[in-house]
Formats: structure tokens, sequence, C-alpha cells
């Protein structure tokens, strides 16, 4: 270090006392470059409290600069040590500015040094910081190139990651309404632009894929399923298999032809030039990566695989290559895509005859004979089929489809293969296999084989029989992101039947009458959808035939998995009436809507079909088949499965039949007619957890349909031999009922067995830790109304902080819970319950938990008690709470707003939280609140108080606050 006087302490005191505003903080902090300064300055806490986002009056924001940190950027290069130690000390704050700086230190110094700062770093990264976008990649690039891996990978990992789509629940609400809204598509995307993200892995990523392949491509592998997950709602995942479009956003996992890249594709060819540097770097980890590449459902990964497998030809590939090319299924049907022909072509001209065997050849080429299907083509062209025009589009195939094969074709494949070869000069290139590059980004659109006008002007007869014989999915000839699909001719069919036959008796007749001529399940569905959308506008007529024929519905059972038969709603061969059950269920649960009015003369038509949706095979909840692979969520699955689904239904049937009757007191036997079947021990298809819990969240419920009923089955629906079921269901119970003393009458035995057991509830493999919350929750409400004692052996209260003091973020979370409740009480609380409340406090106050009592922001803002008695209480808190303090902003607000009457105890609370953030950084004083409550304490009459109003001052001052010296 150069030589650099010292500053006295008379020299930093009068130079501080001279910088006032900011315009002179900001020229004496940018030129003063002495490192022997830090310490003077540290020591007065110059390096501590970082300015936050400014919300100004005028509904901008300013993203103040940190006037002192100039200074450590000058002095870095000489102390870098000293420097970023401090940095590494300073407290979150939500200005991008800091966070810039930080990582322009971050670059100046040795990556040893600079990893110090990961954590602060990482915090940026999960923020969202849009100043500091461009930096990342340098910082990457730095920490990798210095040989900071670890800390390189961990922050590649936050970065790369996509979200969620923000609008995903109103999507959801879209989707209910209508499945096929294309309103509903889910759009993840990541923190940065698609620019900026692009800029990411060619400035940053890239290195370190270089530097470590195998493990960045652990991260990419990860983040690439994510993102296609995040694609799709829980109820698609199951339908679209591994169907991911990927060939719509990513046209060649390598490589791209468009200027502005899809973030997907970026994070897409991410992935494959790490698995790449991996084949070149790492071979020993290849089977490795290899089998990672197997394990996510996607086609996308498919993809990747075999441009890898093309690109490293060798003994270890080849058995994959064959493993592709022979379970390949599809070769008389569709045209190989780019890499799976790339694949094929360059594996013949590798390995030659020692590919395949004479029997494996002879069977593929066989079936690529056998395509493509006459039937289809003829479909699609319709009126301008010929049999010339099939004959071309014939021998067309065959020549794509056997071109890859041409150094291994023999006989008379061979000989075939010339001549379609001599019947156009023009030879077959890698890029006229779908993906074409040629048509940039396109979104999949899904179309009608014939357009609505048009079948609309189809007889009944006629709409039937193309319904049935139309079996031609294909994607568009000329616009190959158009896919003509049963889903869009349903949904065509869909809105004819809704506005032209519903409304008509006897086209309704014709339908309901030849519902077993309908082959494809998927048109049935359309038709059901149709008649709920039609009683949700309110419309009942002909009511009768649409219960008739969701009733015929409920005759197709649900089936077993068979492993040798695919089924679906859109074959005929092998229908799957699963999507067709769950719109009965969707029509039932619509008809019992509080708001749909359905006449009380379907009530046994209603409870007809909720009868047999209740009590039939279920597949997914029989067989454990869930809906969400990757959650462990009985709720969620009840939701998104038909039985269940139906079992709330009924709850709701029997409230419905009392608004109809006008008769709150009105017995409904149907309701109980329905769950007796499913209650009882010999019932042919036993109540499954996912039903356990959605009757649990809906006992109260049936509790208000029949008490007595409720009452001698409850040990049935809560049952504690199956601690599993008994946890799922009298914690969603406990989450989603509040407290009544008629519950705790009858469910006391739960709640101590809840106590007994509430160790297992905090393993970290258990998914609801909020039960404990809940539990928590009730237990004091039932202490408020004197169910039983604050403290002693009979205090059920007492023994929940005894059962959890291993645990104590449970009592702070109650803590809070009881402080929300009481400042959301407004003025009014009965002097019972302000007892009751006041003694739990100075109970909890006794035990002096800081975790806990620092809890306290919403006792001080509850009106409902003495104004007095809680800034004496939040005084008594600040003496004990130290280090555990969090930010103090809304306290320091609601100090704010009490300092009129009494100002004395304000400014005692205000210096306690000044004293406290000398040592902790997470509490932040905001100069205008500190202004406003100083200037309360200087206006009192009392001189105590105006002396107290001083020293908190200066003691401001000394930290930096010179805007408090006016």
């Amino acid at each position: 270090m150069r030589s650099w006087k010292k500053p006295t302490d008379e020299l930093v005191e009068k130079a501080l006392q001279s910088v006032k505003t900011d315009a002179d903080r900001r020229y004496f902090f940018s030129r003063l470059k002495n490192p022997h300064w830090i310490k003077p300055l540290q020591k007065r806490e110059f390096f501590k409290h970082p300015p936050n986002v400014r919300q100004l009056p005028d509904g901008y924001v300013q993203y103040p600069a940190w006037i002192e940190l100039q200074f450590l950027k000058n002095v870095v290069s000489e102390v870098p040590e000293q420097v970023i130690d401090i940095l590494a000390k300073v407290p979150e704050t939500d200005n991008p500015r800091f966070y810039d700086d930080v990582i322009d230190i971050a670059l100046s110094v040795d990556a040893s040094l600079s990893v110090r700062l990961k954590a602060i770093i990482l915090e940026c990264a999960r923020g969202e910081h849009p100043t500091i976008i461009f930096r990342f990649n340098e910082l990457l690039h730095h920490w990798t190139c210095e040989g900071q891996t670890e800390a390189a990978l961990e922050l590649t990992a936050v970065l790369v990651e996509f979200q969620k789509d923000p609008q995903s629940r109103e999507k959801q609400r879209i989707r209910r309404a209508n499945p096929e809204s294309w309103a509903s598509t889910l759009n993840p995307k990541p923190r940065f632009g698609e620019w900026e993200y692009e800029q990411l892995f060619e400035k940053g990523v890239r290195s370190l894929a270089e530097q470590a392949p195998y493990q960045t491509a652990q991260i990419l592998i990860q983040a690439v399923d994510n993102m296609i997950y995040m694609q799709f709602h829980p109820d698609q995942l199951e339908k679209v298999s591994s169907s991911d479009y990927s060939t719509v956003w990513c046209k060649r996992v390598n490589d791209s032809s468009n200027e502005y890249k899809d973030s997907r594709e970026t994070l897409t060819h991410a992935l494959t030039f790490s698995c790449e540097q991996v084949y070149k770097k790492e071979s020993d980890c290849v089977s490795d990566l290899n089998q990672m590449l197997r394990k996510p459902r996607w086609e996308i990964f498919v993809r990747i695989r075999q441009h890898l497998y093309a690109s490293n030809l060798n003994e270890k590939t080849m058995p994959w290559i064959r493993d592709q090319v022979l379970t390949h299924e599809d070769y008389h049907k569709w045209e190989h895509h780019f890499e799976f022909q790339r694949m094929l072509r360059l594996a013949c001209i590798h390995f030659g005859s020692d590919l395949l065997t004479v029997n494996e050849k002879e069977k593929i080429f066989k079936a690529i004979l056998g395509g493509p299907s006459e039937e289809s083509f003829r479909e699609f062209t319709g009126e301008d089929f010929t049999e010339k025009l099939f004959e071309e589009r014939r021998r067309y195939f065959h020549k794509m489809q056997l071109s890859p094969f041409a150094p291994i074709l023999f006989g008379e494949y061979a000989d075939y293969f010339q001549k379609l070869l001599e019947e156009e000069e023009q030879p077959i290139e890698d890029d006229d296999y779908a993906p074409s590059l040629s048509e940039g980004v396109k979104h999949i659109e899904l179309r009608s084989p014939k357009p609505v006008e048009e079948l609309k002007e189809m007889s009944d007869e006629e709409l039937l029989l193309f319904l049935n014989e139309w079996d031609d999915v294909h994607s568009d000839r000329d616009k190959w992101w158009v896919e003509i699909t049963f889903e869009a001719l349903a949904q065509a069919f869909q809105l004819i039947f809704k506005e032209m036959i519903l409304p008509v008796e006897q086209r309704l007749r014709f339908w309901t009458e030849s519902r077993a001529q309908i082959k494809r399940p998927i048109y049935v569905r359309a038709m059901v959808v149709a008649m709920r959308e039609h009683i949700e506008s309110g419309q009942f007529n002909e009511l009768a035939q649409c219960f008739a024929f969701c009733e015929w519905i409920l005759s197709h059972p649900d089936l077993p998995k068979e492993e040798s038969i695919s089924r679906s709603d859109e074959s005929k061969e092998y229908p799957d009436w699963q999507s067709s059950r769950r719109a009965v269920g969707d029509f039932a649960e619509t008809c019992v809507k509080k708001d749909t009015n359905v006449p009380i003369s379907m009530r046994d038509r209603i409870a007809s079909l909720l009868d047999k949706l209740c009590t039939q095979y279920d597949r997914h909840l029989d067989e454990d088949e869930r809906i969400l692979l990757n959650e462990d969520n009985p709720l969620v699955e009840a939701i998104n499965n038909t039985r269940s689904q139906a079992l709330e239904s009924v709850v709701n049937f029997g409230n419905w039949v009392r608004r109809q009757l006008e008769d709150n007191e009105a017995i409904v036997p149907e309701v109980f007619d329905i769950l007796g079947k499913r209650f009882v021990v010999e019932a042919e298809y036993p109540l499954t957890l996912p039903e356990h819990v959605i009757l649990g969240v809906h006992y109260g419920g049936i509790y208000g349909l029949d008490r007595d009923w409720a009452i001698e089955h409850k040990n049935y629906l809560f049952p504690k031999e199956d601690l599993r079921k008994w946890k799922e269901t009298f914690g969603s119970f406990l989450e989603r009922h509040h407290p009544g003393k008629q519950i705790f009458d009858l469910f006391q035995d739960d709640i101590e067995c809840a106590l007994e057991q509430i160790d297992t509830f905090n393993t970290s493999g258990y998914r609801r830790t909020d039960f404990i919350e809940a539990l928590g929750r009730h237990l004091f409400t039932y202490y408020l109304w004197e169910v039983y004692p604050l403290t002693g052996d009979g205090s059920l209260l007492q023994r929940f902080y005894d059962r959890t003091k291993e645990n104590k973020k449970q009592w702070a979370h109650l803590f809070n819970h009881v402080g929300r409740s009481i400042s959301n009480s407004g003025e009014q609380l009965t002097n019972q319950l302000r007892h009751q409340v006041i003694n739990f406090f100075e109970w909890r106050l006794k035990n002096r938990e800081p975790s806990e009592l620092k809890e306290f922001t919403y006792w001080l803002e509850a009106e409902c008690l003495d104004a007095k008695w809680r800034l004496e209480s939040y005084s008594q808190i600040l003496d004990i709470c130290s280090q555990e303090y969090g930010s103090a902003y809304q306290e320091i607000t609601t100090l704010l707003e009490m300092r009129g009457e009494h100002v004395a105890l304000v400014m005692e609370c205000f210096g306690k939280l000044v004293d406290l953030s000398a040592h902790n950084d997470l509490i932040y004083i905001r100069t205008d609140k500190a202004r406003m409550i100083l200037q309360a304490g200087f206006a009192s009459n009392d001189d105590e108080v105006q002396e107290k109003a001083e020293n908190i001052r200066e003691k401001l001052l000394q930290r930096g606050y010179f805007d408090l010296m006016d």
C-alpha cells in the first residue's frame, strides 16, 4: 500500500461536520482515497446502512446511490480484504444501485476474495434488479477463470431458472371454464429479457461449461425440465405425455437460425453445449450424463441425445443408437424428424452393416414401404384426391424415409431407392427434414379439419358420420405449426352443439338418442361441456334429456390400465371415458352451485348422478396414480379426480336442496345415503386418502347437514389407527375450519393426539408443517373462550408450547397470529377477551424468548388494546430483543402514528430502536420518519422528552443521518 497519512479523530470529526448535504457528501467521498479513513468511518457506522428505494410522492421510484460506497470503490485496490469484509456484513436492501456497485468491487478483486460476497450476490440474483443484469455474465466468467467453480455453479443455478407464469392462477380459472382456451396457455419466463438471457449464456455460462461441463449440464438439465413442466397446467401433465412442442421453440438443439432467440431455445442450446463438452473433456462421465438425459419425460431430451450420438459415433454410443432405431415405431406414418434422421444417416455411414442385422433392417424397410396411409391422405386432400397425387406422395415419403439408410440398403430396397433418386435430381438434405429452419418462431395452433361454418351446414346425420369417420391427425403441409386434431374438431363441435343443437328439441333428441353411435368419447365430453355452459347461462330447457345423457355416460366404467392397450378418448378401438366422466362431475357440480338456480324438480336426477360418481371405480384413486407426479398433496389430488370431487359436490348438493326449499333445517337423506355407501367397511371401493382429505375439509358442512350422522361417523373419517391418513385429514380440517366450542368437544381427543404426535410433523420429510400452525391457532382460540386455563395441567395451550419448545418458530407464528387477529378487531374487544389476551401476553413475556416477542408488530397496531399498555409492553420487548430484531419498519410507522398522545413513551421506544440499530444491521430507520418522530419530541413541553429527542438525534447524526442536522 502506498504511503498515506493516518487521520486524527479531530480531523475526522471536523471533516464530517463540514459534510452536511448530499452534494457535500458526494463530493467528499468521491475524492477521498486514503484507505486509513476506513476504520474511523467504520467505527462511526458509515458502512452499515445502504439506502433503500425511495417512493416519491408523484408515484416515481428513486434508486439512491450509497455515497459512502464510492469511497470503498476508491480504496479497494489498496485494501481489498478490508473492503470485502465490510460489504459481506451489509444487510439486505431493495436498492439495485447498491448491488451494481458490489459487483463492480467483486470484479475488481481476486476471485478468491470476491466469492466471500457470494451470499449478497445470490441475494441480488434472486431479486429483480434490472440495472445489473449485464454484470452477472462478467462475474461468472471472472469466478470461472480464477478457479472458483463451485461459486459460479451456485450462481448459475439461480440465474438460469425460469419463473412460473405470474398469471397462472387466473389462467387456471380460465382453463376450468374452457379447457381449450388459448388464453389459459402458461408462459414461464426467466428473470431477464430474452436478449439479456442469451448474453448471460454467451459471456458467462459458456466459459463455466467449458471448465466444468458435467456439473453445468446437471444444473441445466434440471432447469430445462422445470421450465417445460411450468408450461403445463397440472391436469395437462398426464395427457401431454412426452410432447413439449420443442420443435416449435427449438428447431435445432445446438444452433438457431433466428435473429432473436426464444429464451427456452437459449437454455436448450446451453445444455447441448455443456453436454458436448462432457463428451470432449470428461469421457468418464458420458454414461452418467446419458442416464441423466433419459430421466426427464420430455421430447427435447431425446432430441439432444440423438444429436450427441450423431456427433460421437463410437462403441459406447452404438448400443444407444441401436436402441433409438429399433424402438422407433412411426417409420410408416411420420417422416423422420431432423435429429433422428441425422443420427441415422451418420450412424449408417460410420458403422455400416454392423449397425443392424439383416432381419432388423428388413423389418424397418418393410414398415417404411407400408406407409403412408391412403385413407389419411384421402381425408387430408378431400376433393383434390387423385390416385396419381397419392402415388407421388407415397414415393416422396419412401425417398425421405429410406434416405438416411442409404449406405446399408440391400437388394430390392437398394434398387427401389435408386429408382426414386433417378426420378428427381434434387438430393435429400438434412434441412429437408422437419422442423424446417425457414419458418421462424411460431406458436402451435389447433385447427378443425373443416371450418365451423362448413360443419354448421351439415345435417345431424352428416355431422355424426364425419365425427366418426375422420381419423387423420396431421400438421398442415404448408404451415407446419398448424395441427389438425381431434381436440380442435371436438371444440368446433362443442360450439355447434351449444349454439345450434341444445336449443332445438328435435336436434337434441337426435344426438341423445344416437349417443351409442358416437364412436369417440372426446365428442361426448364436448356435448356435456356444452350442456354445463348452457345451465351456467341460466337456460334449463330440456334438462331431462341432458341428465339422461349424463347417466348413460356413467354406464361406461373407468377402466384399469392394461400394458398392451393404450386407451384414449380419441380412440374408437380403445376408448377412454375418464374425461367424459369428469365432465359429468363438473356438470353435477354446476347444478348445485349457489348462483345456478337449477329447479328443485331435478333433485332426484342430480342425486342419481352424484350417487354413481361417488361409488364407481376411479382408476387414479383406486390404483394410486397421482395427477401431480412431482408433488405429494392429497388435497390437490382430490380436487383433480372425478370421484373425490363428486364427494365435495354431495355436500354442496345438501346445501342446494336447503336453499331451494328455503329451509335451513331440512333433512337431505340423499347426502347420507351416498356417503353411507362409501363409509361402510364392506364398500366395494374403500375411501382413499384424497377422499378422506376432501371430506375432512368439508366435515363442517356435513356436520351442518346432520349433526348426529357426522358425530357417529367422525372416527371413520378421522382414523387415528392410520396415522398418515389421520394427519392429512385432521390437518386439512384444522387448516380450513374456524374453531368452535362444539367442534372442540367433538375433536378434543384428536387435538390431544395431535399434541402427542407433533414431533412427527416437524420432520423435514413431512409436507404439512403448517398443520402445527393451525393447531396453535385453534388452541389459542379455545383458551380465549375459557375452554381451559392458560397454564397448568388442564391447559392444552401450555402443552402446545411444551411440545414445540424445540421448534420455537411455532411460538413466533402463534404470537404473530394473535397480534394480527386483535389488530383486525378494530377498536372493540370485550373486557373478558381483552383480559385473556393481556394475560397471554404477560405469560409469553415472562418466557423472554426474543424470536417470539419480536413478532409484536401487529400487537403494537391493535387499537382494541390501550395505547399506553401497548407502548409500555413494546418498550419491555425492546429490552429483551437485540440481534433477533428485524427491520422494525412497521413498528416505526406505528410509533409515528402514536406520537401525539404518548410522545414520551414513543420517544422511549424509538430511542431503544436507535440503540439496537447500532448493533443490529437488520434495523433500518428511514430519515423522513425519524425526522417526524424527533419533531414531536422537540415540540413537547416536557424537558426530559426534548432532551431524549436531542440525544437520539445526536446518535443518528453520528451514524451518518446528516439530513437530521437541520
